[in-house]
């Protein structure tokens, strides 16, 4: 589905990852790319003609694609339960090692619809449906539609990694003082049991 990636050492997209994390995707330009990179402009142009194909290129350049499907491979459990918590995490460590990725993503988002994120969502759909297959083996689940399990899911891990920069400063040094373990199996729990006691349901 994507084209080969380049090579995220290209000294074109070291330059092109700094400058648009610095000064966000409208306010940059390849003049500035080719500065930051010590090149003449018509060197960047050669490669990348435009500002949409350097993003592009830096997006592939920097996938997690292949560090999520491994981890989507790794998950392990023997419940619902264990199976969610597990993948969470995995899925969380993911995106961390991937900080820089994230960042990238969010200028797709603001300029070009998510296309590349959607593409990846579209290369990793498989293995989410064999976990999801794997958490409904054991007929555990509510009688809930895969398409509203899968979005509350993405819902919960994309919260999960952009809460945090969300709160106030405050906010963030008091989170550290509880292990990030607590917090996703939290999430988790909220997303297993729901936030009412039974005796409270109706």
């Amino acid at each position: 589905m994507f084209k080969r990636s380049p090579d995220p050492r290209d000294p074109i997209l070291s330059a092109a990852r700094a400058v648009f994390t610095q000064n966000g995707y409208a306010e940059t330009s390849l003049e500035q790319v080719a500065r930051h990179a010590k090149l003449d402009l018509a060197a960047v142009q050669r490669q990348y003609s435009d500002k949409e194909k350097l993003l592009a290129a830096m997006l592939r350049a920097y996938s997690p694609q292949a560090d999520f499907e491994a981890a989507l491979d790794a998950v392990q459990g023997s419940s619902a339960a264990d199976i969610l918590r597990d993948m969470m995490r995995r899925l969380v460590e993911v995106a961390q090692r991937h900080n820089d990725f994230f960042e990238l993503a969010v200028i797709d988002a603001q300029s070009n619809n998510g296309t590349f994120l959607s593409n990846l969502s579209a290369a990793i759909f498989p293995k989410a449906t064999e976990i999801l297959g794997k958490m409904k083996a054991n007929d555990e689940l509510r009688p809930v539609s895969d398409a509203v399990i899968g979005r509350t899911l993405i819902a919960m891990w994309i919260g999960y990694i952009v809460s945090e920069r969300a709160l106030p400063q405050v906010a963030r040094l008091a989170m550290r003082f509880m292990p990030e373990r607590i917090w996703l199996d939290g999430m988790v729990d909220l997303m297993l049991y729901g936030l009412l006691e039974d005796n409270a349901r109706t």
